[in-house]
């Protein structure tokens, strides 16, 4: 078993794989760059107990970080209740299987990474690997990246999240109300609830769209497939025009193949 643990600005999310790469279970906690590597190893205990999984079947870990201030305190955390297993970090030196194409490398967020490794294992099981991709993660932040058709990874576009700008609108206008994250029913609001909820959900939607749309004709094709992934995709993908696939955990997916790709390395 591999276990993939994903550290995001609000949430980190560990998963166990099996060695077929199903998903057997997925545990989310609050981030908090408080915590001590003590008290993150006390909840990654309570988290082995909580599914009774065997410690010992847990061979190795993959992590993608983009919380640096944390890193080191939830693998050592990890180390404290795994002593034994194989540690794979993303960052610098990991085999991805593509090139990256962009300004600094070393900028590049590591769930970004772990995405894209998830969607070349997709698509080199379906021989289907000449063709673009656009990656959407639609999580504390929305972003929308190229795996173009010679593998590789050439950079994107990063907005705020959903959930982030609900809480903008509220906390940075006088009047706007605190709105609970909501299908609008109609794309034209008729008060201002829905109003927010319009233009958050559709106005996602409608940017993913035109950022399918823009990418596709700024690499002179006619289509790319798209996949979607993130804690918000269930909400936004109703609204979307473009076809899409739904990976729901394509991050830890992609941990799970940057452990079997780097162990041996």
């Amino acid at each position: 078993m591999v276990l993939a643990i994903d550290i995001d600005n609000s949430k980190i999310n560990f998963g166990f794989f099996d060695n077929k790469a199903n998903l057997i279970s997925v545990f989310g906690i609050a981030t908090d760059i408080n915590k001590t590597s003590d008290e993150y190893a006390v909840l990654v205990n309570s988290i082995f107990n909580y599914y009774k999984i065997e410690r010992e079947t847990v061979e190795g870990a993959a992590v993608s970080s983009v919380v640096p201030t944390i890193t080191s305190v939830v693998c050592d955390a990890v180390n404290k209740v795994l002593p034994e297993i194989n540690l794979v970090v993303v960052g610098k030196g990991i085999k991805t299987g593509f090139s990256i194409k962009v300004d600094n490398p070393s900028e590049l967020g590591s769930d970004l990474v772990a995405n894209a490794v998830a969607v070349m294992e997709i698509k080199h099981k379906e021989n289907n690997c000449n063709r673009a991709s656009v990656i959407v993660d639609l999580g504390t932040a929305s972003t929308v990246f190229v795996l173009n058709s010679k593998n590789e990874f050439i950079g994107g576009s990063i907005m705020p999240g959903v959930d982030m700008s609900l809480n903008s609108l509220h906390g940075n206008t006088a009047q706007l109300p605190s709105v609970a994250l909501v299908s609008p029913a109609k794309i034209i609001g008729k008060n201002s609830r829905d109003s927010i909820r319009s233009g958050v959900i559709f106005g996602t939607a409608i940017m993913i769209d035109g950022f399918v749309d823009r990418f596709s004709r700024d690499l002179g094709l006619d289509e790319t497939d798209v996949f979607i992934t993130g804690e918000y995709a269930e909400f936004i993908m109703p609204f979307c025009s473009c076809k899409y696939r739904h990976v729901s955990n394509l991050t830890l997916l992609g941990l799970y193949y940057v452990y079997i790709n780097n162990i041996d390395s």
